[in-house]
């Protein structure tokens, strides 16, 4: 988990979620997000965003690999 497309990946096994339900939670197509897990593009600003919304993730953890992985309220 030493990048975000490594820590994208987490979440989604964390949460048993296959590409297809894991993109569709986070409003992108199975398409993009296998783009993304093969390192192939980014996930823009609006995706890492509904990720931590959706997945309760600490965006500092998911950015830059600091901090705790879940947000705090």
């Amino acid at each position: 988990m030493d990048t975000i497309v490594g820590r994208v990946r987490h979440i989604r096994k964390f949460y048993k979620l296959n590409q297809q339900m894991f993109s569709k939670a986070i409003n992108i197509s199975q398409g993009r997000l296998s783009e993304i897990e093969k390192n192939i593009c980014k996930p823009s600003a609006e995706t890492l965003i509904s990720l931590s919304q959706t997945f309760n993730v600490n965006l500092n953890w998911l950015l830059l690999g600091k901090g705790r992985e879940i947000r705090e309220e």
